[in-house]
């Protein structure tokens, strides 16, 4: 007679392979949208910050980039405009990266309900 293998561990073989190749396909179509999203508009971004910062880091972070002027459809998306004093559009993108944005988008790409500029400061700090 043959040992019999703990349920557990079936679930493991075929779970870890599953979410492997599901984590794949998800990197995969990322780096997809990102080629083809970048900003068209340099002067005008949508900066992806990181998920896990709180929305009082995110807006902190976007406001010392640039001026907001809304927010994308995720709590962690914020989208920038130059402010009036800036050098030129680069400058925006620069400031954004150095500020932690992790993937600069096209604001259309944003989320198709993006929030005006003032419903960011009525999100409760984490």
């Amino acid at each position: 007679m043959s040992p019999r293998i703990p349920a557990t561990r079936r679930l493991a073989a075929v779970a870890g392979p599953t979410a492997l190749a599901t984590l794949g396909v998800l990197l995969s179509l990322f780096a997809a949208v990102a080629v083809d999203a970048h900003p068209r508009t340099p002067g005008r971004v949508a900066a992806v910050f990181p998920p896990w910062w709180s929305p009082a880091q995110i807006v902190g972070a976007a406001g010392s980039a640039g001026d907001i002027a809304g927010a994308g459809g995720a709590p962690f998306i914020v989208i920038l405009r130059a402010a009036p004093d800036d050098r030129g559009p680069a400058d925006l993108l620069q400031r954004a990266r150095q500020a932690g944005a992790l993937l600069l988008l096209d604001p259309a790409l944003a989320g198709a309900c993006a929030r005006p500029a003032s419903d960011l400061s009525s999100q409760d700090p984490v």
